[in-house]
């Protein structure tokens, strides 16, 4: 990655992704983000790690996230619903909702 260009080697991508993304189910009122089946430690040259660039070189100086070189915690990342800012619930909860509702009304076609 350069200021000018971002390129991959699609030589090197994985067939399937190192971890599954978040599941957004908020029925037990909280969003767990599964731990990650490897740590890039392991599945990365030290040399790799090594020549990262700096965030602050790539990223606008308005705007620089707070980037997690290591998962937080040891297992599961679970955080109650809750916590979550309302905008970020309304757009990961929108499938759930459906779901929800398409459920409902199915229960309620059954009884019928």
């Amino acid at each position: 990655m350069t200021k000018d260009l971002i390129w991959v080697r699609e030589g090197i991508l994985p067939d399937f992704p190192n971890s599954r993304a978040p599941q957004f189910n908020f029925t037990n009122r909280q969003l767990i983000v599964p731990h990650p089946p490897s740590d890039r430690k392991k599945i990365q040259e030290p040399f790799v790690r090594e020549q990262q660039i700096d965030p602050k070189e790539y990223y606008p100086a308005a705007y620089l996230p707070h980037l997690l070189e290591e998962w937080p915690v040891e297992g599961d990342l679970v955080i109650p619903l809750e916590s979550l800012p309302a905008n970020l619930k309304e757009s990961m909860g929108g499938a759930w909702r459906l779901k929800q509702k398409n459920q409902k009304i199915l229960e309620k076609e059954s009884k019928q």
